[in-house]
């Protein structure tokens, strides 16, 4: 492929108008411009797009840090951070880490190689003193609420996990069971945290063997519910954190002979189109904004902009037949 040299000799200029050209700098004449772009297609140049990065400093690819691609709340929440970004003609990198810290450690590692402009990080397992470091690397943005003074985008978890507390208990519930994802994650923190809160001043019975985390599938859910059908003493209603487990509890309930509403009562969390078509009590997330947001946060913290102050976004309760 021709080479630089080339290219000033065929327009007649100097390699340095050629460089000049290449990374779209000011003074130079309209006709030698002219010149060098009919020179570079003459001989079909293509710029090396790493050397021109590494010119500039920047690789316009922001990276996306999240555990799981094919977990619903995290492919909305990438589908929503890909529509900012094609917006802005900016590229992601996607990095599926399974909650797993050494995982997170290969995200982290290419902010501080400058592989990347930016960290959109979805949920995170890493303690505080890792985030905390990893941010002096980089611009870098979390979309849960977190402890650390990380740039962070968040929807109102408490409150979903408030609405729904307070709906079950309406409906005359005072035996609850909670299944979790990642509890060891800022939103399952705060999930578990409300829940607990909660139950303790309402008086409400709970139980160990109706406590369940790492669930994330809707084979989780049914694995969940065949646990629970062991159980002589059963809650009469369960909180659960996504829609798919909760749809695998319901279905696995009505194999076994359970009524839903009136033997368990079922609420998930995302308000995807399964809970709708299952007549699923959930709290509607606006994941796709979440996304957007932490776009725009980002190119804010890149940019040196004062960052506003987190709000998380409410959610929504949704009440429908399971309840």
């Amino acid at each position: 492929m021709a080479n630089i040299t080339e290219i000033a000799k065929t327009a007649g200029v100097s390699r340095s108008t050629v460089s000049r050209v290449l990374n779209n700098q000011p003074y130079v004449v309209a006709e030698k411009r002219a010149a060098v772009l009919r020179a570079m297609e003459q001989l079909d140049y293509r710029p090396n797009q790493n050397a021109v990065h590494l010119s500039r400093g920047k690789t316009n690819v922001i990276g996306v840090m999240v555990p799981q691609i094919n977990h619903p709340f995290f492919s909305q929440l990438i589908e929503g951070i890909g529509i900012a970004c094609a917006e802005q003609n900016i590229s992601m990198l996607i990095h599926q880490t399974f909650n797993d810290r050494q995982q997170e450690q290969l995200s982290f590692t290419q902010l501080r190689r400058k592989q990347i402009d930016g960290l959109i990080i979805g949920s995170s397992v890493s303690p505080p003193d890792v985030l905390e470091r990893v941010r002096r690397d980089g611009p870098v943005v979390i979309c849960e609420q977190r402890e650390e003074s990380l740039a962070q985008v968040a929807v109102d978890h408490q409150s979903g996990v408030l609405a729904v507390l307070s709906h079950l208990v309406e409906r005359g519930h005072s035996s609850l069971g909670l299944c979790l994802g990642n509890p060891a994650s800022g939103v399952g923190l705060i999930r578990r945290n409300t829940f607990d809160a909660f139950v303790q001043e309402h008086d409400i019975s709970v139980s160990p063997d109706w406590y369940f985390e790492e669930n994330y599938s809707f084979v989780d859910g049914q694995d969940v519910m065949k646990r629970l059908l062991k159980l002589t003493d059963r809650p009469t209603a369960i909180i659960v954190g996504n829609d798919y487990v909760a749809a695998g509890i319901i279905h696995q309930a009505k194999q076994g002979g359970i009524n839903i509403p009136e033997m368990l009562a079922v609420t998930g969390f995302d308000n995807h189109p399964i809970a709708e078509a299952m007549g699923m009590t959930t709290v509607a997330q606006p994941i796709e904004r979440l996304g957007k947001e932490a776009v725009q946060l980002l190119d804010r913290l890149a940019a040196g902009k004062e960052l506003p102050i987190c709000q998380p976004i409410p959610l929504e309760l949704i009440v429908r037949e399971t309840t």
